[in-house]
């Protein structure tokens, strides 16, 4: 008996490690192509920190990649085994379908644990190391926003270019001004220019560029002098200020509250996620409800793992085929099946609709599906 269910967890295992492994690897590496590639070829991370950034990835995308990796697995090994008649062998000896499962079964109830602490504990703490990461690297050295060769127009109304870039010094430096209209203001060309992060005194984003050896020439803002000429300066060294909040403001966004920790969103439980002082109750119940829908969330998240499993059981029986391109289809199919149904009821806002209890339907719906297959199954 130990030594059929040595075979089936080791089938599964394998199968199911492979194929969680190849999910994992295009999560990451979508996340690294979006993310991390551009933050180190602007400079704004350096490649240690790139590492560092690429294995915080793995503790968000794993929870994702598991539920598809097990149903996957669960199929391609009980399709080969079912293919190959080493589960008719076992029917053959006694042992039910459900049984001949059941270290499969055990092995995803362990992931699902697993799971659940990578997604309450390991993936908040990751998540948020990562953005610190990534912000911290932008306010350190500002001059990473420019990537030596291209224009940068993340401030509003104003142009940024520099030839080269040698740690927080930008070489060959222009900074050109438009107005609302984008009709050019001001012009400034430098030898080099410095950028530093500021806070200003109502508590906002400053960007300040020191120039050297820079020439300016200025154009009249009114529409009466715009046929006029051009104004010209010169300067071995010069300042300019400007608001910035939109530089870093993509990397220093606030919390998600997917990236709360289980104390953390039991907090927000008790007294609301984001609520103020004036907070209505409506809007402090509403706070509730979404927080305590996140934990209950990440709970059906985990607990899909198993139950996907438990479905892919006698799916893998009916289907029959060992083809590993089959199997993938039937778990694509059967995986968008069910994250369609979980954002569906994600989707619901409203508290008096319970979503918290709404996304637990899709796994009710996978467990009475795949006790409906078993039994089907079981009487052949």
């Amino acid at each position: 008996m130990r030594i059929l269910d040595r075979h089936v967890l080791t089938e599964t295992a394998l199968a199911g490690g492979t194929a969680t492994g190849a999910f994992v690897f295009v999560m990451v590496a979508g996340n690294f192509l979006q993310q991390v590639a551009g933050a180190i070829a602007t400079g704004r991370v350096g490649g240690a920190e790139g590492l560092e950034l690429v294995l915080l990835l793995f503790p968000g995308v794993i929870p994702y990649a598991l539920p598809m990796g097990m149903l996957t697995g669960v199929l391609m090994a009980f399709g080969r085994m079912g293919s190959q008649h080493e589960i008719t062998t076992m029917k053959a000896s006694g042992r039910s379908l459900t049984r001949i499962a059941l270290p499969a079964l055990a092995l995803a109830a362990g992931l699902a644990i697993f799971s659940a602490w990578l997604n309450l504990e390991v993936a908040p703490a990751s998540n948020d190391r990562y953005h610190r990461i990534l912000a911290g690297s932008a306010q350190e050295n500002p001059a990473a926003i420019v990537t030596p060769g291209q224009l940068n127009r993340r401030i509003p109304g104003v142009i940024l270019r520099a030839t080269e870039r040698e740690g927080d010094v930008l070489r060959d430096f222009w900074l050109w001004r438009v107005d609302a209209n984008g009709r050019l203001v001001q012009s400034i060309h430098a030898k080099e220019a410095r950028l530093t992060a500021l806070e200003g005194a109502d508590g906002k984003a400053l960007l300040r560029v020191t120039l050297t050896e820079a020439r300016m020439e200025s154009r009249a803002l009114t529409e009466q002098n715009r046929t006029a000429p051009a104004a010209f300066a010169m300067a071995q060294s010069t300042t300019l200020e400007f608001p910035a909040g939109s530089v870093f403001q993509e990397n220093i966004a606030g919390r998600k509250l997917r990236w709360l920790t289980l104390a953390e969103l039991l907090e927000a439980i008790e007294h609301g996620w984001q609520v103020t002082p004036t907070s209505t109750p409506v809007e402090i119940a509403r706070g509730k409800m979404m927080a305590r829908t996140q934990l209950m969330t990440h709970l059906a998240s985990a607990l899909s793992i198993f139950t996907l499993s438990l479905l892919a059981v006698p799916l893998a029986v009916r289907v029959g085929r060992s083809e590993t391109f089959v199997n993938a289809v039937v778990a694509l199919i059967v995986a968008l099946s069910y994250f369609l149904l979980t954002e569906m009821a994600k989707s619901v806002k409203n508290p008096s609709f319970r979503p918290d209890l709404l996304v637990w339907l899709p796994n009710l719906i996978v467990i009475g599906g795949a006790v409906l297959l078993l039994r089907r199954a079981s009487r052949h």
